[in-house]
């Protein structure tokens, strides 16, 4: 799942992967702002089949926090 949802991310920033690390966080680049971190997070519900708690949404600011709520979703 890490891969597919830093490949979702440099895609939906259109930035190479590479520039994706885990330590990665919204406005750590230019492209991730508040606008690409919503699409971030509606393309990962659409292109994964899930859907992240509302609660937690404002928390999904990272690589990290991505990768570790949708392995949280994914083995729930």
């Amino acid at each position: 799942m890490e891969s597919q949802v830093k490949e979702i991310i440099a895609r939906v920033l259109n930035v190479p992967l590479e520039r994706i690390t885990d330590e990665l966080s919204s406005g750590d680049i230019p492209e991730w702002d508040s606008v690409g971190n919503l699409a971030i997070i509606s393309t990962i519900e659409q292109e994964l089949e899930l859907e992240f708690p509302l609660e937690d949404l404002f928390d999904l600011t990272s690589v990290r926090s991505l990768v570790e709520e949708v392995d949280k979703l994914t083995n729930a």
